[in-house]
C-alpha cells in the first residue's frame, strides 16, 4: 500500500474516532449547550462536520478553507495556525467491468455460452480529510457586517411572536394552564397552547419548543420516541433556533442535566440519529422563520393573511 494512501486511511480513522467521541461527549457532559450553540452557526455543514468543528474548536464562528479565505474574504491564515479537520466529499471516475444484459434484463451470452462483460466508466464518491480555519485564525480585511434577525429585542418581540404563530403548522393560542407546564402541543386537537402572561423570552422559547414537537411529528403514527427523548429533541430545537436568531435570545438557563441519564445506555448511532433530526428540524424552522419575519417587518405577510381571510369570509357567505 502506498504511503500516501496509508496516511489518508489513518486520518480517516482518526476522524471516525473523533466523531464517535464527540457524539458521545455531546450527550454525556455539560458541554451540550456549547456544542449546540457552535453547530447552530454552521447550517451548511453536515452534522458530522459540525461535530468535528465543535469538538476541535468550540469557539468557532465562521470557518472556511485556506484558499476561500483569500479569494472571497481577502484574508490570510495566520502563521503556525493548525487547521480544523473535517470530511470532504471527493468524486472520481474509474473503469469497471460489468456484466452485459439485453433490453429485457436477460444476460447476453458469447459464443461459448458465458455472459458477456464490458468495461464502463463510472463516477464514484469517496471522502478525504480536509482542513478549515476559523476567522480568529486569520487576518485581513474586515468581514461584512451580518445583520441579526432582530434589531431590538423589546421592539422585535411582537414581530417574532407573530412570525412564529404564522409558521406554526397548527393553531396557536395563549391561555391559562393548570400545573407547571409552560405550554403543550395536542396532536389530537392539532393545536399549541402557550401559558399566557409569561416573560417575553420564555414565551418565545416555549413557542419554538412546541412548534418543534409538531415539526418532529411527535404524537403521530411515525413517532417512535419515548417522552424523555421527545422533550430533549424539542428543547434542543428551541435552543438551536434561538441561537440562530441571536440578539440576546439566550435560553441556556434551561437545564439539560437529565440528558446524561437518558443517553448513557444509548449507542453512538442512536445519538447521531437524534442530532441529525435536531439539526434538520432546527434548520427548517429557522428558514421558515427568516422568510416570514422579513415579511412581517414590512407588513407584507400580515396584509396577505388579511386578504386571504377576507376571501374566505366572502366564499362562506
Amino acid at each position: 500500500m502506498k504511503k500516501s494512501t496509508l496516511a489518508r486511511e489513518e486520518k480517516m480513522n482518526m476522524i471516525q474516532e473523533k466523531l464517535e467521541a464527540g457524539t458521545k461527549e455531546i450527550f454525556t457532559t455539560e458541554k451540550y449547550k456549547t456544542y449546540i450553540s457552535t453547530m447552530a452557526k454552521f447550517p451548511e455543514y453536515s452534522i458530522n462536520n459540525c461535530i468535528l468543528i465543535a469538538s476541535q474548536c468550540p469557539t468557532a464562528t465562521l470557518v472556511c478553507g485556506y484558499k476561500k479565505w483569500q479569494s472571497e474574504f481577502h484574508r490570510t491564515v495566520n502563521k503556525n495556525e493548525h487547521g480544523i479537520m473535517i470530511i470532504a466529499p471527493v468524486k472520481y471516475k474509474a473503469d469497471v467491468e460489468e456484466l452485459v444484459y439485453d433490453e429485457n434484463s436477460k444476460p447476453v451470452l458469447d459464443e461459448m455460452g458465458k455472459q458477456k462483460k464490458k468495461i464502463v466508466n463510472r463516477e464514484f464518491q469517496s471522502f478525504r480529510p480536509a482542513y478549515v480555519f476559523d476567522v480568529q485564525q486569520t487576518s485581513g480585511e474586515p468581514l461584512p457586517t451580518l445583520a441579526t434577525m432582530l434589531e431590538e429585542s423589546v421592539e422585535g418581540y411582537e414581530q417574532l411572536k407573530e412570525a412564529l404563530i404564522l409558521i406554526s403548522p397548527v393553531q396557536v393560542s395563549f391561555e391559562s394552564i393548570e400545573g407547571s407546564a409552560n405550554g403543550y402541543y395536542s396532536p389530537a386537537e392539532e393545536k399549541i397552547v402557550v401559558r399566557e402572561g409569561m416573560p417575553q423570552l420564555q414565551t418565545i422559547k416555549t413557542l419554538i419548543h412546541e412548534i418543534g414537537h409538531v415539526e418532529l411529528k411527535h404524537g403521530s403514527e411515525e413517532d417512535k420516541f419515548d417522552r424523555n427523548t421527545k422533550e430533549i429533541q424539542a428543547e434542543s430545537v428551541a435552543f438551536w433556533v434561538a441561537e440562530m436568531i441571536g440578539n440576546g435570545l439566550d435560553t441556556s438557563e434551561y437545564s439539560f442535566g437529565y440528558i446524561s441519564g437518558w443517553s448513557k445506555d444509548k449507542t453512538v448511532p442512536e445519538l447521531k440519529e437524534n442530532l441529525d433530526l435536531i439539526k434538520e428540524t432546527a434548520d427548517r424552522i429557522s428558514r421558515k422563520l427568516e422568510t416570514v419575519l422579513s415579511k412581517v417587518k414590512t407588513k407584507d405577510y400580515s396584509e396577505e393573511k388579511e386578504e386571504e381571510e377576507r376571501n374566505i369570509r366572502k366564499k362562506s357567505r
